[in-house]
């Protein structure tokens, strides 16, 4: 069978799916080690029967409702690319948003130390390492085989040995004080989580869901502990739910701090909201 008639059989197969074309170039290149644009000129190359059988295999899966990014086991964030699996959250473009964000922040002010808790892949803090390679980066996540994923990813990105632990958000952190500290923890609520989609719902349920009938619950205990951690005017940048922020800017004024501000993502909705320790 050449890349041609894999092309056509997969397109068939798939074209229930939002983006079909788009589907079956992801599953080609990453299992035949090909570009977009080697697909295109070399299509009418043989490919393996074993090879083809896998393929149609992981066509299956998505069909099924796998994401494509734990059939490939990669995920590209902020132009890098993460290893990911059914342990962490796949990393969304929205995300790219507290990072681009993060970024600022730390140019514009005194920013040398970054935390990053709920880390999950280590997709935001990788990505500001990578980035701002002066800054001092941190991580840390509930679970231990996301933090074995995040540290794998980090040190991949970056090139640099991780300075990570398994903690239940601050827990592991007495003693420490940073000048930012990001978040992108849970914040789906048990109501909104019986609507997400079928390929949301494959994804750790430990990393998507609070339990408090607002989904904030999470997100107030960090709103709560952080000021124990932040440096003085240190940032706080919270990612949640475009529905959430407004209440997330009254926690914050409750709790005293200060020039709190949300940043909207790329479909104009709420994502990031920002603030300073007073």
């Amino acid at each position: 069978m050449t890349v041609r008639e894999l092309k056509r059989e997969l397109s068939a197969k798939l074209n229930e799916l939002e983006n079909p074309q788009l589907e079956v170039r992801v599953l080609l290149s990453h299992f035949l080690s090909l570009s977009h644009s080697e697909l295109i000129t070399r299509d009418l190359e043989e490919v393996p029967e074993e090879k083809a059988e896998r393929i149609m295999e992981a066509a299956a899966e998505r069909r099924s409702g796998r994401p494509s990014a734990y059939i490939t086991g990669h995920r590209e964030f902020y132009g890098y690319d993460f290893h990911v699996s059914e342990d962490v959250l796949i990393p969304q473009p929205d995300t790219e948003t507290l990072v681009e964000e993060a970024i600022r922040i730390i140019d514009r002010h005194n920013i040398h130390s970054v935390l990053d808790i709920c880390t999950g892949s280590g997709a935001i803090i990788s990505a500001l390492k990578a980035e701002r390679k002066d800054i001092a980066a941190f991580f840390s996540d509930l679970s231990s085989p996301a933090l074995e994923i995040a540290r794998e990813n980090y040190e991949r990105i970056t090139g640099e040995r991780a300075q990570c632990r398994l903690s239940d958000l601050f827990d592991a952190w007495s003693s420490f004080s940073f000048d930012m500290i990001t978040a992108n923890a849970p914040y789906v609520t048990l109501k909104c989580y019986e609507d997400v989609s079928m390929e949301v719902k494959m994804e750790p349920r430990l990393a998507l869901l609070d339990y408090d009938d607002d989904g904030l619950g999470i997100i107030r205990r960090i709103i709560k502990n952080a000021p124990a951690y932040l440096s003085h005017e240190g940032f706080l940048l919270l990612e949640a739910d475009f529905r959430q922020h407004g209440t997330i800017r009254k926690e914050l004024e409750i709790n005293g701090y200060g020039n709190i501000r949300t940043i909207n993502d790329l479909g104009g909705r709420e994502r990031v909201t920002i603030a300073q320790k007073a």
